[in-house]
């Protein structure tokens, strides 16, 4: 498979890759870096890229076969959104003694959910469209950030003991999450 791609040079000390949801290959590199060396940085990674085009390529199908969200899908998705999730943190809350200060619902369209310094609760409305354990997922992760501001081992040890199947539903996430994010 031939490859194309663009390659940014930037201040930044690494090098990285990133597959956007255009298919398009973007390789960051230091300044001064050799063309030779970021092309055989990109050799390295091509089976890496290929499963991320793969991965693409399947949520771009999926986003299709859902079809294209209206504004008025948007506005009861968001309607449902802050009866729903604010209904699974206080679950979840009350279950692991963590506590939080407010809840924020959006439309978002990169993120599942953040949780600030000062103790607030993002979330992304379009979890409301995603099995239930998907969206409890997502609430729990964010929870645990209020002991954890980090993704340290004790971070996601905490995540397990309050929801022991979280591994498989970040996975699914992982894998499906895009194409809800494609229907917007």
């Amino acid at each position: 498979m031939q490859l194309t791609y663009v390659i940014q040079k930037s201040r930044r000390r690494s090098m990285s890759i990133q597959v956007a949801d255009d298919k398009k290959i973007i390789v960051k590199v230091p300044l001064g870096t050799p063309t030779f060396i970021a092309e055989n940085f990109i050799r390295e990674k091509k089976d890496w890229i290929t499963k991320q085009l793969e991965k693409v390529e399947k949520q771009s199908k999926l986003a299709d076969s859902m079809g294209q969200l209206t504004e008025e899908d948007i506005r009861q998705i968001k309607k449902k959104a802050r009866v729903i999730i604010p209904q699974r943190v206080e679950y979840y809350a009350k279950l692991s003694g963590i506590s939080y200060n407010r809840i924020f619902i959006r439309l978002q369209k990169s993120r599942w959910g953040s949780c600030s310094v000062d103790g607030n609760l993002n979330f992304n409305c379009l979890l409301v469209l995603m099995p239930p354990e998907i969206l409890d997922s997502v609430v729990v992760h964010e929870l645990c950030h209020r002991r954890h501001m980090n993704h340290s081992r004790d971070f996601y040890d905490e995540v397990l003991s309050i929801f022991p199947d979280y591994k498989r539903c970040d996975k699914w996430l992982k894998q499906n999450g895009g194409a809800y994010l494609k229907r917007v």
